[in-house]
């Protein structure tokens, strides 16, 4: 069988070129774990697992793990979903929270690409100082509040601007306002729109087709980043020259439209404290 579980694709690229490229997945929840899964039949065997959360009944109808992994670590069900998908899989758990783990940056270091899927913003941060002092590319997606759309982020050492150098571009852009509206509003507006406190909306962000827009593009820039590693590039996989993406799902303020695209190549920010050294040498 085994022989078997690529040969539909195998016309596509070789998928032997993915076997030997290890990934991080920093954060199992709903978008890491779909993330991992389109990995995982796509060829990608050698894993790395970061999450210190379990399953609740509340992340079922959205997560890859469904009712019978209730009460398990993520990254134990989440090891056990893609391991189903190809048992030559070789998966490493790692129960630590990213802010704290005393080990990340060595695991880092050993990785081909990280998949920052965690839903804080200093976890991506932390992770992003890690990445661009040891040149690792990493990719980031983010859905906004409610679903109405979402991000992804693609760091390529060298070629490229860091997280930070994105949050100075997206200040001047319109994609900032009216994405972040849930932090300007009042307690009683939260309590009256949503009757939930802002960690809650913030991780709420729709349905899961909502999600799986941005995290089948989320996908699509790791593999850009693997076949970038691998010794020779898979064919038919054609390089994607922009490093940012933003996508609306729904005609909702800032989007005009639904399914509303905006490709963005983001350069390194002059005075970008993160990858400012890096960029001078």
């Amino acid at each position: 069988m085994e022989d078997r579980l690529f040969s539909r694709i195998a016309g596509l690229f070789d998928v032997e070129a993915f076997a030997e490229l290890r990934v991080m997945i920093a954060g199992c929840g709903s978008g890491g774990g779909q993330v991992a899964s389109q990995l995982v039949m796509s060829g990608v065997r050698d894993f790395i697992l970061i999450d210190n959360d379990v399953l609740e009944p509340e992340n079922v109808i959205r997560h890859v793990c469904g009712i019978r992994y209730l009460g398990q670590k993520k990254t134990e069900a989440l090891s056990d979903v893609l391991k189903d998908r190809n048992p030559q899989a070789q998966i490493r758990l790692c129960n630590e929270n990213l802010l704290s783990w005393d080990r990340l940056e060595a695991e880092i270091q050993q990785s081909d690409v990280v998949v920052l899927a965690t839903d804080n913003e200093p976890s991506r941060y932390r992770v992003n100082e890690v990445c661009v002092k040891n040149q690792v590319p990493f990719v980031v997606g983010r859905v906004f509040t409610r679903g109405i759309g979402g991000e992804v982020f693609a760091y390529r050492p060298g070629q490229g601007g860091c997280l930070a150098c994105l949050e100075q571009v997206l200040e001047r852009t319109q994609f900032r306002d009216g994405v972040r509206e849930i932090d300007l509003m009042s307690e009683e507006e939260r309590e009256e729109m949503y009757g939930l406190d802002v960690e809650e909306i913030k991780d709420s962000p729709g349905l899961t087709v909502d999600i799986g827009f941005i995290t089948a593009f989320h996908t699509r820039f790791v593999l850009e980043a693997l076949a970038s590693a691998a010794p020779e590039r898979p064919k038919f996989l054609t390089p994607i020259k922009e490093n940012y993406l933003v996508w609306g799902n729904r005609a909702v303020h800032p989007f005009e439209k639904n399914f509303q695209l905006q490709r963005i190549s983001v350069h390194a920010q002059d005075g970008c404290l993160i990858c400012g050294v890096d960029n001078e040498n």
